[in-house]
């Protein structure tokens, strides 16, 4: 037995009561026979401190107002304005936060900016996926750091303090579980399920095997020309490509033929394995 099994052997954790006598038993016996008529119970409203209430939301995360709370009180903002010379550096401190929230804070500082952020597939996370902006109106990606591909990322963005006009920024957060993507990276790319497999000519039952050992799965198929949609193809039809749908998910293109393989295709798999494990 190992030196812990010993000192969990040694631990009683219920003493031994000590052996009962016969009239003992009987009167449990008596006890366990007799009938118990069952009495209402009347119920208490349980109280708790307002105080108490309110920081156990503050240590959960939870954005939580009582209906009679003063007016003074307001969810903590989204975003974190600092001055840096000329120009805001804005931190975003809610990924999660509604369009309109951002949008209303812009508005406070005399700033027309939307911002929206949606969930990406991890090679996308952390990432500005589109925007626009009116003539002149410059904002820059200050910092970006993520914890891992698809992970937790601390955002800020760089704005002249004169800023004039418009702009809208697109950026990809973490998917929730439940949600599907709204901007995808390449399903190779790390992080990605299919991250260091040259999946492009492979077998859909190839493909499919090497899903499933990383937790995921073929969501849909796109075939022929006009990329028509199909819930199943036969097992030895080639991947084509594929993308990230959704966690755990990939949409595939596959076709009865073999891959023709480009001097172009063929670079970029190779660019791809690059430093990924052989054999």
């Amino acid at each position: 037995m190992s030196k812990i099994g010993r000192m969990v052997a040694a631990i009683d954790p219920a003493p031994h009561a000590p052996e009962q006598g016969q009239g003992a038993r009987e009167l449990l016996h008596e006890i366990i026979e007799t009938p118990i008529k069952a009495r209402r119970r009347a119920r208490w409203p349980v109280l708790f401190p307002v105080a108490a209430v309110l920081a156990a939301a503050a240590v959960l995360g939870v954005a939580f107002l009582p209906a009679n709370a003063p007016s003074g009180i307001a969810p903590s903002a989204a975003l974190a304005f600092q001055r840096s010379g000329d120009d805001w550096i804005v931190t975003v401190k809610d990924l999660y936060a509604d369009p309109e929230r951002f949008a209303s804070e812009f508005k406070a500082r005399g700033l027309d900016i939307r911002l929206s952020i949606a969930p990406g597939s991890p090679s996308a996370v952390g990432h500005v996926t589109g925007g626009e902006n009116s003539e002149g109106a410059r904002i820059e990606e200050e910092s970006v750091e993520c914890e891992s591909p698809g992970g937790r990322c601390a955002v800020a963005f760089r704005i002249p303090a004169a800023f004039k006009g418009s702009a809208a920024i697109w950026f990809a957060r973490p998917a929730r579980p439940g949600e599907r993507y709204e901007s995808a990276g390449d399903v190779g790319a790390t992080g990605e399920l299919l991250h260091c497999v040259p999946y492009r000519g492979m077998t859909v039952d190839e493909v499919r095997a090497v899903l499933a050992e990383r937790d995921g799965s073929i969501e849909e198929f796109r075939v022929g020309k006009r990329s028509d949609r199909a819930q199943q193809v036969p097992g030895n039809w080639f991947v084509k490509d594929a993308v990230p749908t959704a966690p755990g998910q990939v949409l595939v293109w596959a076709q009865p033929e073999r891959v023709k393989f480009t001097p172009e295709l063929i670079a970029d798999v190779k660019k791809k394995m690059a430093g990924c494990p052989q054999g």
